[in-house]
């Protein structure tokens, strides 16, 4: 009997030990912090500045990482594939908010998130069936869409000469559809023909653009991120052809194209991150941001490789003018 009472004893003590420590342990362990969800196609100089600038902004209004939010970045490195794959896992995670760079990878948030989705750089939130007219609820964002019809008069001024352009871009990327939709219309005011090259992966692009170097009179890159993938390819192309490669943004310029027309991507940034921030806040219906004003980018290397002479009176108005190319 009395083994059996000291047994007993042992028991209760040990459960009430073992309670006593899920207690303490209940107590001291913070409750999860909200998940805020950063995911992006790729690294590239315009999407990595979007993301440095919105996570600085999220900074700026009080969340921080740690502290009272959980940051999740997720990158595809450019694989197409992967983008659903990161959606779902993201999705899975119950976060409060996502963020999605470029249009792949919002298109992929969109169809599974549960919760608030911010957009970042998205050229056609419409045509990319991510937004339809005035407040959508649970999704808003930014556009960087640009002014074609500006950057085909940049083309002009750079090179007046110019009859024939022979345009880069993935028929199958919403933000390429709205492009060539855009430089098809104006293009014929400007007396340029536009001779069309599809791109259906990266590794396309020099092969491509070798088909096209002997047929125009410069080449233009498009704003999706199949031809941004593979840019190193079409500067070969132009500097073996010495045939000048234009692009849409600055990013293209920094790897090498000779010139764009480009949003401002540090303020698509900001705008994203303060959209963000409301969302987060629990509001809703606000209506997506378009890029405001455009920037000049012109690179002199790539115009000395490119055997092209920029205008003085352009390099004096441009907004940035790089004297080298950035691997």
């Amino acid at each position: 009997m009395k083994n059996y009472k000291y047994f007993a004893l042992v028991a209760i003590v040990a459960v009430l030990s073992v309670s006593g420590y899920l207690l303490y342990s209940k107590k001291n362990i913070p409750a999860q912090l909200p998940i805020i969800a950063v995911v992006t196609l790729q690294s590239h100089p315009i999407l990595d500045t979007v993301q440095e600038n919105l996570l600085a902004d999220l900074k700026n209004e009080g969340l921080e990482d740690g502290k009272n939010i959980q940051l999740v970045l997720r990158n595809a490195n450019g694989q197409m594939q992967a983008v659903p794959t990161i959606a779902n896992e993201i999705a899975s995670q119950n976060p409060r908010l996502i963020i999605a760079i470029t249009t792949p990878m919002a298109q992929a948030v969109k169809k599974v998130a549960k919760c608030p989705v911010v957009f970042g750089a998205v050229t056609d939130p419409e045509g990319a069936g991510l937004f339809e007219g005035e407040g959508q609820g649970n999704i808003t964002g930014t556009s960087d869409a640009v002014p074609y019809d500006q950057q085909l008069r940049l083309i002009k001024r750079i090179k007046p000469g110019v009859t024939r352009l022979g345009v880069l871009f993935n028929p199958g990327e919403a933000s390429s559809k709205f492009a060539m939709t855009e430089l098809r219309k104006f293009a014929p005011e400007m007396g340029i023909a536009l001779v069309e090259g599809s791109v259906n992966t990266s590794g396309d692009v020099y092969a491509v653009a070798q088909s096209l170097a002997g047929k125009v009179d410069a080449l233009l890159i498009s704003t999706d991120n199949t031809v941004a993938v593979g840019i190193a390819a079409a500067v070969k192309v132009a500097s073996e052809k010495k045939i000048p490669l234009f692009a849409c943004d600055s990013g293209s310029v920094e790897k090498g194209a000779l010139a764009a027309v480009s949003a401002g991507y540090p303020q698509v940034g900001i705008d994203t991150g303060r959209l963000a921030v409301k969302m987060f806040n629990g509001e809703k219906n606000l209506p997506f941001l378009k890029a405001q004003g455009s920037e000049i980018y012109l690179n002199q290397r790539a115009a000395e490789m490119m055997s092209t002479k920029i205008p003085d009176d352009v390099v004096a108005n441009a907004t940035k003018v790089l004297t080298e190319i950035k691997d």
